[in-house]
């Protein structure tokens, strides 16, 4: 079993492949694709390509002009998808509606990709689950210590309050820009609940939130766009919920943002940080109910490119960023491997014919004008024979 970043996350195992959200379509394996936020759903911009996701992210993607959203199986929570040895269980993520954790398990032990990921229960989502396995790929959006949230109630009583009792009061509409799915249905929850406030929300998010309500969310608020909503935004006392690029020309809207991002800049802008990721401390404290033998990550920049170190000290868990270097649940794979395991598929390219011998000294002048040496091509008959794929034959070697 093995595993590394190409694209997306690649696990194999015995000759077959699956991948999680890839960003291109260069290999072939069968996709799974974690949730619906444009950086892990590129998946369905390639419709030739054999897609797994739940429905709810199917129906988001569309509702948000997605063209080619087609090509899918539904998976839902619970589920399981066999791909030769390797059997692909569906596990809740906590994240946003729909998003999902994979766990690929093989013969050799289980991988669990996160994909984006939330511990603890939110106003939308119930919290992701941990899940034992032997090999972690997590993300690690906000893996450093500086990304420490509040309690959540904290949070939406804060943003209740300046809306409330400083935006309103002073004749402004507060804006909260924020992402159209995930954060922007749990802040009009937020308001529901805890005010009788109207909430007006952009284009965007009101056909995200449109979807939740499919899926069960009471969700109150009113589009933008509608009569309604522009005489509510022209007349004021109401909230309104914009993407985080949105420019808004009005000189009576009073902005803040709504990230886990605001951890780090509350000190520069209003904001609050409301995040439907886990946290610093939620990362840790993940992995250690996972109880894995190793630990990969990926989703960081440099804010976050320590947190393998981290695991290592305070877990005692070999940790290290993913790459497109192979993986085992015993470490790295050897550069010298690489070469053995390309080479073998050579040489298994370049034997066609059943029954033909192929000499050796041919062989290794075809596998010289791919760039293999002769003492690489040796070796390399000697695993396949090992291997009963070739048979040894007078001075050459035939296929089985």
């Amino acid at each position: 079993m093995t595993v590394r970043r190409q694209g997306g996350v690649v696990v194999e195992y015995g000759g077959e492949g699956v991948i999680f959200d890839p960003t291109s379509n260069s290999l072939r394996h069968p996709v799974f694709v974690s949730h619906a936020h444009a950086d892990h759903a590129a998946a369905f911009r390639y419709p030739d390509l054999v897609k797994y996701a739940t429905e709810p992210t199917h129906r988001l993607l569309e509702a948000l002009g997605w063209k080619r959203a087609d090509g899918w199986h539904p998976i839902s929570v619970g589920d399981k998808v066999k791909v030769g040895d390797i059997e692909v269980r569906i596990h809740n993520a906590g994240h946003i509606l729909g998003s999902v954790q994979f766990e690929a398990a093989t013969p050799e032990g289980t991988v669990l990709y996160t994909g984006d990921f939330s511990l603890g229960d939110s106003y939308t989502m119930a919290a992701a689950e941990p899940v034992r396995c032997d090999l972690l790929v997590i993300e690690t959006t906000f893996g450093s210590p500086m990304f420490t949230f509040p309690k959540r109630k904290e949070v939406a009583l804060e943003m209740v309050r300046w809306a409330v009792l400083e935006a309103v009061p002073g004749g402004r509409v507060p804006v909260f820009k924020t992402d159209s799915i995930g954060n922007a249905q749990e802040i009009i929850s937020i308001f529901n609940r805890m005010t009788k406030l109207p909430v007006v929300t952009a284009k965007s998010a009101t056909r995200a939130s449109d979807v939740y309500r499919e899926y069960g969310h009471r969700l109150d608020y009113i589009d933008a766009n509608s009569d309604e909503g522009r005489r509510l935004l022209e007349e004021g006392g109401c909230a309104l919920i914009a993407t985080k690029g949105s420019k808004l020309g009005d000189g009576k809207f009073e902005v803040a943002l709504a990230s886990g991002w605001a951890a780090i800049l509350r000190k520069r802008r209003r904001s609050f940080p409301l995040s439907d990721h886990a946290d610093f401390r939620g990362l840790l404290s993940f992995i250690r109910r996972c109880h894995p033998k190793r630990v990969l990550t990926f989703h960081g920049g440099a804010l976050t490119r320590d947190f393998a170190g981290y695991v290592k000290k305070r877990l005692g868990i070999d940790a290290r960023p993913l790459t497109r270097r192979e993986e085992t649940l015993m470490g790295p794979v050897s550069r010298s491997e690489v070469r053995m395991r390309a080479c073998c598929d050579q040489l298994l390219r370049t034997l066609r014919i059943p029954g033909f011998v192929y000499t050796n000294p041919w062989l290794v002048r075809e596998m010289a004008r791919r760039g293999f040496t002769r003492s690489e091509t040796e070796a390399a008959l000697r695993r396949l024979i090992d291997q009963g794929l070739l048979t040894p034959a007078g001075s050459g070697v035939k296929l089985g």
